[in-house]
């Protein structure tokens, strides 16, 4: 492309909306990933009966009735 031409404005929105499109399929496979992993955390520390997820800490939860 030679420095006087400009891509249309057509062309531009194109790349632009797939720019946008990477980044949220991005954004969205590291979200399940994430998540997929947790789940396999979760269920290896309920099978080892290392579960940390029902154990709390503050005053909140440990107060004495």
């Amino acid at each position: 492309m030679a420095s006087d031409e400009k891509p249309s404005p057509r062309r531009l929105a194109k790349a632009g909306a797939f720019i946008c499109g990477v980044i949220i399929a991005l954004f969205i496979i590291i979200f399940v990933a994430r998540n997929v992993w947790h789940g396999e955390e979760l269920e290896q520390d309920q099978a080892t009966g290392n579960n940390v997820a029902t154990e709390h800490t503050g005053p909140s939860y440990n107060q004495q009735p």
